[in-house]
């Protein structure tokens, strides 16, 4: 989806890609169904483990170094806010 707005001679251009998110409660179940059916649920559903960074963050010292080798912190989106000159003051 993309919002364009044009004013006073400034166009901002905004860009909002789809995000999906399951129910994970639904989808264990969809799991179990097409396993109980003979099937492997492996070529339709991908499991993801993670770790939330406030968790991870209250963990004690020994146990963080034990998760270091399976974390990798990347840069977020960035995000962009347009002000006129007159505006910064």
């Amino acid at each position: 989806m993309a919002v364009l707005a044009a004013l006073d001679g400034v166009t901002v251009i905004a860009e909002l890609p789809k995000r999906i998110d399951w129910d994970q409660a639904l989808l264990s179940q969809i799991t179990e169904n097409i396993a109980s059916a003979g099937e492997d649920p492996a070529e339709f559903i991908e499991t993801k483990l993670s770790v939330s960074e406030r968790k991870y963050g209250a963990l004690p010292e020994s146990w963080r170094k034990g998760f270091e080798p399976a974390r990798t912190v990347r840069t977020g989106k960035p995000k962009f806010r347009l002000v006129l000159n007159e505006e910064v003051r």
